[in-house]
């Protein structure tokens, strides 16, 4: 037979602590591909290539996949805070989120026991 265990604070903090966990893994994610890969697309781009510091044609064959790696491990960096404000403000989007659904089913549970209230046959009082 298995047991289940109710839900604990420790329980919904590692369930916490693994979604902000996940949360902060895409985060960095979009921002290596979406800002650093565009801006070493724009660096690439340039016209100020110098005799210097160039890898010859295997870096030109292979540059999109290095600029991936490269957009990759800078938004994993922890110099940066692009990725933590977007985990950041999600997370303070979630709570507003949770706290309107919250209200909202108040509301509808309020709205549902007045309907209830008017269904019911009202008792009539006795005329003496």
């Amino acid at each position: 037979m298995q047991t289940v265990t109710p839900p604990t604070s420790t329980n919904t903090d590692v369930a916490k602590s693994a979604a902000t966990s996940q949360l902060k893994q895409a985060a960095d994610e979009i921002v290596g591909s979406v800002f650093y890969g565009t801006m070493l697309r724009q660096i690439r781009s340039s016209e100020f290539k110098g005799k210097y510091g160039h890898g010859g044609r295997g870096e030109e064959v292979f540059q999109a996949q290095l600029d991936q790696v490269f957009a990759k491990e800078m938004g994993r960096s922890k110099n940066w805070n692009i990725s933590e404000a977007i985990v950041d403000r999600y997370q303070r989007n979630a709570i507003h989120a949770e706290k309107v659904r919250t209200r909202q089913q108040a509301a509808i549970a309020q709205a549902q026991r007045d309907l209830d209230q008017l269904a019911q046959p009202k008792a009539e009082k006795p005329s003496w």
